[in-house]
């Protein structure tokens, strides 16, 4: 098992989360960019979900949407840290995890919280494609709250 795959497999997740997070690092998602690279999608059809103007790729979707990113900054201030965001997936999850220092309860605590995201986030995003529900940043950040 590569470092990586330490930080997305967690006993406390269930397995289908951790299979998101494995393939959100590989870039493995059905997000748009991927199904056009597949010819499944027409190129047209590439853009967010949410509107906001960007290719919809697993970048944009965590890290960079106008819509989405902002969920990390309201998690950072419940949480109380402050950080930037790294370039690459990979380097948030590890900044994210290590932001509190300390034990290895507080890093496996910020891992869950970081795993709890990218599945509400993948949530919204389904639910924005496929049943053409959107929820507010609020509602978002709500879930990952009370799951926690």
């Amino acid at each position: 098992m590569d470092a990586m795959s330490t930080f997305l497999w967690h006993k406390q997740v269930p397995a289908k989360v951790s299979v998101l997070a494995w393939r959100l690092v590989r870039n493995r998602l059905p997000t748009k960019d991927n199904l056009v690279a597949h010819h499944i999608i027409h190129p047209d059809s590439q853009f967010c979900v949410t509107g906001c103007g960007g290719l919809e790729t697993t970048h944009h979707l965590l890290l960079s949407c106008l819509v989405f990113a902002p969920l990390w900054r309201l998690v950072r201030a419940w949480i109380g840290i402050s950080t930037t965001d790294p370039n690459t997936l990979q380097d948030h999850l590890v900044q994210f995890t290590y932001s509190v220092g300390g034990s290895q309860s507080r890093r496996s605590f910020m891992q869950l919280i970081w795993l709890c995201c990218i599945w509400v986030v993948w949530n919204e995003r389904n639910n924005r494609v496929f049943k053409a529900k959107e929820a507010t940043l609020h509602q978002i950040s709500s879930v990952v709250v009370v799951v926690q």
